[in-house]
């Protein structure tokens, strides 16, 4: 008998987890700076959290494929994440901040990538309705940060912590009920051929160009609220702000799937990043300038989704079939694990030594030369248009 797909309820859990990780980034620095920590220290303990998406998603993976119901993976990182997250109300040093940031992401990125394969699962062969679910994800972060934005314009930080429980709370009764799925996994694929695509130059080119895409979003990650702040914007103008950004991002995810296949990406790839790099340079040099800011928020849709969708396309087409999935955990661990983390720590020791402007400005220059090595170094990289 086959399944009802729980479009309402899984789309629920997309809207909240995207929910608390608009919390996260929009409001972990201006929280962790009003408890006292400095630059450096929030940049150090927000590249631990997002370090551990190197490790994370491998091991819970592996128990996700060992256990006959992946939606058991999901309930427990989001119960361990609330455990974790309920640390957040303590006070505690820099190595205490760090170890619990550790906690809480070694259990949050457990349920992304298994909520991803489980919808996948419960649509069986309408895995085209998959955006239409996932959806819900960027409505519930730009929601969340209009929403916060307006609240922490009057609402001491503190609050934080408790808004993220809540909606992880709620993220946990939702996934209780969910109907369970039948084994679905496949046989255990060979693990021969991964090596051999690792081999290549142009796939080791691209992921270190994208992981310093990622590496150059930093600055904002970890502290664009701080930054637009001290220029003068309100906390609800911050949120604005990144709302648009992921607005931006959001029409071109619908938009870009409809021309990718007659599109050459390495034309787009390059593009996006010197638009990266121009968005980065003119953030750090003219953020008094309200109309400028609200333009360079719009290149977010380049910067992030249409780099992101390249990427997506790039694994398909270099780790086919069998090599998907270790394909994309590789793409997924190096540049948001290790970008990621490097990314987080580097812009707090720079904002600490040389401050926001000219931390926004070294990021562009890092942009520009990802630019430059895109155009000349993958020109190999299967990135050409694909005759149907």
């Amino acid at each position: 008998m086959t399944t009802a797909v729980p479009s309402a309820r899984l789309g629920g859990l997309y809207g909240l987890y995207f929910a608390v990780v608009a919390l996260s980034i929009g409001w972990f620095g201006p929280f962790f700076d009003s408890l006292g920590f400095s630059a450096p220290q929030i940049g150090l303990a927000i590249g631990v959290l997002t370090g551990s998406k190197i490790i994370a998603p491998y091991l819970w993976g592996t128990l996700g494929d060992l256990l006959p119901n992946r939606l058991r993976v999901v309930q427990i990182g989001i119960i361990g994440a609330t455990l974790a997250a309920s640390l957040l109300l303590i006070d505690v040093d820099f190595i205490g901040l760090c170890l619990v940031l550790l906690l809480f992401g070694l259990f949050w990125n457990a349920i992304i990538a298994q909520l991803d394969t489980l919808t996948l699962e419960y649509l069986t062969t309408e895995h085209h309705r998959y955006s239409s679910i996932r959806v819900w994800g960027s409505i519930g972060f730009i929601v969340m940060m209009l929403g916060s934005g307006w609240l922490f314009s009057d609402v001491d930080y503190a609050v934080l912590p408790w808004l993220i429980i809540i909606g992880l709370l709620v993220s946990a009764m939702i996934s209780f009920g969910l109907p369970a799925r039948p084994e679905t996994h496949l046989a255990s694929a060979d693990h021969t051929g991964i090596g051999d695509r690792l081999r290549h130059l142009p796939v080791l080119l691209f992921f270190a160009v994208a992981a310093v895409n990622q590496l150059t979003h930093g600055p904002l990650n970890v502290f664009f609220t701080l930054y637009v702040q001290a220029h003068g914007y309100t906390a609800f103008e911050a949120g604005q702000l990144w709302a648009l950004g992921v607005f931006a991002e959001v029409i071109l995810f619908f938009v870009l799937p409809q021309f990718i296949r007659s599109m050459d990406l390495r034309v787009l790839l390059t593009v996006s990043l010197v638009l990266g790099s121009l968005r980065w340079i003119l953030i750090g040099a003219y953020p008094d300038l309200p109309w400028l800011v609200i333009g360079l928020q719009l290149l977010h849709a380049f910067t992030f989704g249409a780099i992101h969708s390249v990427s997506i396309e790039f694994i398909r087409r270099w780790f086919p079939g069998k090599l998907s999935g270790r394909g994309m955990a590789l793409y997924s661990g190096f540049v948001f694990g290790v970008g990621g983390s490097l990314g987080a720590m580097l812009s707090g020791l720079l904002w600490e030594s040389f401050g926001g402007s000219l931390t926004f400005m070294l990021s562009g220059l890092m942009t520009g030369m990802a630019a430059m090595i895109a155009w000349f170094g993958l020109k190999k990289a299967n990135l050409g248009v694909q005759s149907s």
